[in-house]
Formats: C-alpha cells, sequence, structure tokens
C-alpha cells in the first residue's frame, strides 16, 4: 500500500460542491434568497411586494453575486477580507534597539541624556533558607567532617545539589 505525505504548505484547499462553485460561493449566491424571504414577510406592508423591498432584494442579490465571482483563483470576497487586514495594520514599523523591554537585567547598557552609555549593574541576591537549629547544625558537622565526602553537581537549569556519602 502506497501513502503519500500532504505537504504543510497545501492548507487553501477548496471543496467544490456544484460543478465549479465552492461552498462560500453557494452561501454567497443562496443567502439573497432567504434574505428576501424575511424582507418579504417582515417588513410593511406584511406579505405583500412593494417597490422598496424590490430594490433592497435586488441590490442584496446583486451584491451576494459579485461577492461570489472568482478573480485570479480567489473570490471577490476573500480579497476584500485580505485588504482591510492589510490596511488595518500600522503603516510604520519603529524599532529601538536601545529599549529595554524584555530584556534581562544583567549588564544592561542604557543611555543619558547626554548620549553618554553605562553599564547598569544588578547584584543577585542569594535567598536565605530558613531552617531549624538542629539541621543547622547536622550540617556544619557533616561540611566539617572529611569521611562524609561531599559531592557538589550543578543541574542544565543551574541548581545546586549537594551529595552526601553515608557517614559512619
Amino acid at each position: 500500500m502506497k501513502s503519500t505525505v500532504v505537504p504543510a504548505q497545501v492548507t487553501t484547499v477548496e471543496d467544490k460542491i456544484a460543478g465549479n462553485l465552492t461552498f462560500s460561493q453557494m452561501l454567497l449566491m443562496t443567502t439573497p434568497v432567504f434574505v428576501s424571504g424575511v424582507i418579504f414577510a417582515f417588513l410593511p406592508p406584511f406579505m405583500n411586494l412593494s417597490g422598496y423591498k424590490l430594490m433592497i432584494v435586488v441590490s442584496i442579490a446583486v451584491i451576494c453575486l459579485t461577492l461570489a465571482v472568482r478573480v485570479k483563483g480567489r473570490i471577490v470576497l476573500s480579497w476584500i477580507m485580505i485588504l482591510g487586514r492589510y490596511n488595518s495594520r500600522p503603516r510604520y514599523y519603529i524599532y529601538d534597539k536601545n529599549n529595554l523591554h524584555l530584556r534581562s537585567a544583567t549588564n544592561e547598557k542604557t543611555e543619558d541624556t547626554l548620549g553618554q552609555t553605562h553599564a547598569k549593574k544588578v547584584s543577585i541576591k542569594p535567598q536565605k533558607i530558613k531552617l531549624p537549629m538542629k539541621k543547622m547544625v547536622w550540617a556544619e558537622e557533616v561540611a566539617t567532617n572529611p569521611s562524609a565526602q561531599l559531592e557538589f553537581k550543578t543541574t542544565k537549569k543551574g541548581d545546586l545539589r549537594v551529595y552526601i556519602q553515608e557517614i559512619k
């Protein structure tokens, strides 16, 4: 049995529903039918035909049918959505390499108002661990005992692990 891998770039496959029409085109073409039924039933004079109802229905039908036309492989509605997203983006992209936003706090350079740069020094304070007095005394005895065989290892994250061999 032969299997093929579909590339990840193929994401815009459109299924044909009727003839050469896709689902979005069929939806755009059937929308005026349902909208005209609602307009005919709920706008006065109720359930009667009048001139303004006819003008609304015809204009909606022309708009929807125009949006369903394909240009260069895409429907007009898709092109309008692409242009809308493009025009809603900001016009200028301003990048400031001296901006300190989302940078680490160690050894960053900042600029004075006179234009001179100086290094910003940040000292890292070790965390103080509160232990009961019994454990403090035990830890000090183990650290000073030469037969304890202390072993210090660092993990990939930078944590310090202390391993103590059995004391006899």
